[in-house]
């Protein structure tokens, strides 16, 4: 589960706090920690998901030795490799679940943003994250063709992508966004409160549905309310949240500056093959204005994933396979293998 793919770094993040270190020997996952530092808790974690932890950690080695921004999700396959721009949230393992669908011959590259590492400084500016992307993509693979993939918010950033790549020869045979926002999203306040109205009506019926008692609903929508007031407050204006832990604090600085180059972006037209994949075609109607991408690329092919798809994982299992046949619902119709 994706999830679980993602608690991988907090994990990690936390024993490091501590002054617990853990590395891979082989097969074998080591961990050196001071006394009295690894609670119970945490030894157990590390016991249940050691074969998810050496997974992650070989996965950030081989990052490490390569351009910082590709992350090999998979790394063999014949097909055109994708390249894909991950949510403002800048997680580049929200992939994860999907290029697993696409299957063993589809090479799948994650871009991290700058900032995402905590080490380095945020970019300001859709068009600067998308010439960092563009630099890191010809450092790895020096020639097309490149799929050039967006989910979300990541989706402009994959257009001005898409654009740098062809204006400087690349081959680009389609550029492939996933459930995205379109930038107007973020400008209009209305259209802002509408749309996250809509995603949180949406999870909190999924989530209600599954508590068994009337009593346990009850206490879950009081929850539910008390929280809301900060998340509307959230949304109309991003701040960075007052944390200690430098690693939350690096991944919220990020995020508002993701979401403030955004609203700042204005999408310019593009002539390339274009094909949006929506969760469901109620998305069509949720406030992301996914019809505002046809003012610059009117051409766009959009496919529907199924009425039960949840809009906000719709890359995760088990949303993960009929989004993934999706995709190959549009190979198969551009002719030929991409």
């Amino acid at each position: 589960m994706l999830a679980d793919v993602m608690q991988i770094p907090e994990l990690l993040a936390d024993l490091a706090v501590k002054d617990i270190k853990v590395w891979v020997e082989g097969d074998r996952l080591r961990c050196n920690a001071p006394a009295g530092a690894l609670t119970a808790e945490s030894s157990n974690q590390l016991r249940e998901r050691k074969g998810e932890i050496i997974a992650f950690l070989n996965m950030a080695t081989a990052a490490a030795q390569q351009q910082p921004a590709i992350i090999p999700l998979q790394s063999r396959g014949t097909r055109t490799p994708i390249y894909a721009v991950p949510g403002h949230i800048g997680a580049p393992f929200s992939f994860s679940d999907l290029s697993k669908h696409l299957g063993g011959d589809q090479p799948f590259y994650a871009l991290q943003p700058s900032g995402f590492d905590g080490q380095s400084e945020p970019m300001e500016r859709v068009e600067d994250i998308a010439e960092y992307f563009a630099r890191q993509i010809v450092a790895y693979q020096p020639t097309g063709p490149y799929i050039i993939a967006g989910y979300c918010s990541g989706a402009a950033t994959a257009l001005e992508l898409a654009k740098i790549l062809r204006q400087r020869g690349a081959e680009v045979p389609c550029m492939a966004l996933f459930g995205p926002l379109h930038p107007i999203t973020f400008k209009e306040l209305p259209r802002q409160l509408y749309f996250f109205a809509n995603r949180t009506a949406d999870s909190f019926l999924r989530e209600i549905a599954k508590l068994p008692t009337f009593g346990a609903r009850l206490r879950y929508f009081g929850r539910r309310l008390r929280n809301l007031g900060g998340h509307v407050g959230a949304l109309v204006t991003p701040k960075e949240p007052v944390t200690t832990d430098p690693v939350l604090a690096s991944r919220a600085r990020l995020k508002s500056t993701a979401i403030t180059a955004l609203r700042r972006y204005t999408p310019t037209p593009y002539s390339g093959r274009v094909c949006i994949f929506l969760p469901n075609k109620a998305w069509m109607r949720s406030g992301a204005a996914p019809r505002q991408w046809l003012r610059v690329t009117p051409q766009a092919e959009f496919y529907f994933g199924p009425e039960d798809c949840n809009d906000s994982r719709m890359l995760e299992e088990p949303d993960a396979p009929a989004i993934a046949e999706l995709y190959r619902q549009a190979t198969r119709r551009a002719g030929r293998l991409m």
